[in-house]
């Protein structure tokens, strides 16, 4: 029986009115029968059992199950906006223009965004113009994007007359979109191509109610432009007042399945938007801190584990507003773990000649195999994280008090902060952020001896007298006798 599933579903590009369709509900029923009379709302469903009739709406499926079938049924907008070449223009008072450059003398410039023109003289320029891609509706108007476009669609291309004409839908361009769907089903019909002309007749479906409503359209497409821009604060207020504008709307069901698939897409796009900018986010937060020299590593470790993951996840909050007005921590603390259901980018930091101030245990960490031991010892996470902390403040406490006293024969952690580099500083700051606040995981902690001693933990000398020679031994001044430089790969 699976693997007659298997098989009714591997006929999907078949014309669904031509053979059976599995389909499942959201109940968790499964149906075999066949699909009539499709549309934006829903569809007919005719059992293959008893040939009883269901009228079922799209929101009556298993999620997915929408999705897919409205792929059958050529339905589905991918919101993939039409791009073109514009120019970029930088000018001396801070300006960014994009726009169409038009014509070009000695002395001016003339910029087209649209219907409009504006001319400015060359000395106004910051910086030589720039061509970049641009989505087509910022640039263009729905005539001159197709004017432009159209001259490269062969008339006797099936698949480049249907994107054509679903770029043209993107733009607003309905009555264009439809010539090029027709040309499309001419070909595919030569051609005998029967996937081809199973999407361009749910599409032409589509674009005829579209057609006919063309003021609710307009607002859809635009809340879908706005989603693919990920303006999300945005698409939800369009959204709601789409359902104010039109309480009998004909294309409630396109309504009902954006506004279903809203909330998936904002999320993805906020996961995504945290994967591409958090480490960014943490440097820049670090890259303060590591340009204070007077620092105090006691109170600068401290700042980094309680501090530090606020202010990062704060600027979040004001970042992603326009995706959602009503964030707070917590939520992108949420969202910010989500991320382990994507690929994410690895990054690497050490603690180079600091690895010492980490305290000997801590620092060699992960060197010897200690899994035996922690099984043997009988005490919970929780138990061996709060004597962590405690052995921490501990350490802080005995070196302030050294501090104090102001001791000349031992170089205290704050000796090691002044005379460190800043790129070794903000090293050893990310490397203890990925290591003790919990944001990042850990891959992997890697090793290298200490280039003063050789992993020794001290230094031997030979002193010679008259009375003879005599060994001694010295703690390595880099090291401090933990032996080794520690780093971390985390993501």
């Amino acid at each position: 029986m699976i693997n007659a599933f298997i098989l009714i579903l591997g006929s999907l590009m078949l014309p669904a009115q031509q053979s059976d369709e599995v389909v499942r509900l959201r109940d968790g029923r499964v149906l075999i029968g066949i699909i009539e009379n499709q549309n934006l709302d829903g569809f007919d469903f005719v059992a293959a059992t008893d040939g009883g009739r269901l009228s079922l709406v799209w929101t009556d499926l298993f999620p997915g199950e929408s999705d897919r079938l409205h792929e059958v049924f050529g339905y589905v907008n991918e919101t993939v906006m039409p791009m073109v070449t514009a120019q970029r223009v930088l000018l001396n008072n801070g300006r960014e223009l994009i726009g169409r450059v038009v014509s070009e003398t000695n002395s001016l410039i003339e910029l087209r965004v649209k219907d409009t023109r504006t001319t400015f003289s060359k000395q106004l320029l910051a910086a030589p113009i720039e061509d970049i891609e641009v989505e087509a509706s910022m640039v263009l108007t729905a005539e001159q994007f197709y004017a432009e476009r159209a001259v490269q669609i062969g008339a006797g291309d099936g698949m480049k007359n249907y994107d054509f004409a679903k770029e043209l839908e993107m733009m607003f361009a309905f009555e264009q979109a439809k010539v090029h769907f027709l040309i499309a089903r001419e070909v595919a019909a030569t051609a005998d191509d029967a996937p081809l002309l199973s999407r361009i007749d749910g599409a032409l479906a589509q674009l005829e109610r579209m057609i006919a409503n063309k003021e609710e359209a307009t607002a859809l497409e635009h809340v879908k432009q706005l989603m693919h821009r990920e303006r999300f604060t945005d698409a939800k207020l369009e959204l709601a007042q789409y359902d104010v504008d039109f309480p009998n709307a004909a294309l409630r069901g396109e309504y009902l399945k954006l506004s279903e698939k809203f909330e998936k897409d904002r999320e993805k796009a906020m996961v995504n938007y945290l994967r591409r900018h958090w480490f960014m986010r943490v440097m820049s937060v670090m890259r303060k801190q590591a340009l204070e020299k007077t620092a105090r590593l006691d109170s600068l470790m401290a700042w980094v584990e309680s501090e530090a993951p606020q202010i990062v996840r704060q600027q979040f909050v004001d970042e992603l507003v326009g995706m959602h007005d009503a964030l707070d921590v917590n939520m992108i603390d949420e969202l910010w773990s989500l991320r382990v259901n994507y690929s994410s980018n690895s990054h690497t930091a050490g603690y180079g000649d600091g690895t010492w101030i980490l305290g000997e245990e801590r620092a060699r960490t992960g060197l010897k195999a200690t899994g035996d031991e922690e099984e043997q010892d009988g005490k919970t996470q929780q138990q061996r994280e709060m004597e962590d902390r405690m052995k921490r403040y501990l350490d802080n406490l005995k070196n302030q008090q050294s501090a104090a006293q102001g001791s000349d024969s031992e170089v205290s952690p704050e000796d090691w902060w002044k005379g460190a580099s800043v790129t070794s500083r903000l090293q050893w700051l990310l490397a203890y952020y990925s290591e003790f606040t919990g944001d990042y995981q850990l891959s992997s902690v890697k090793f290298t001896y200490c280039p003063t001693c050789g992993g020794l933990g001290h230094i031997e000398t030979l002193e010679i007298s008259s009375g003879g020679s005599a060994r001694k031994k010295f703690e390595c001044p880099t090291c401090h006798g933990v032996q080794v430089k520690r780093s971390v790969n985390f993501k």
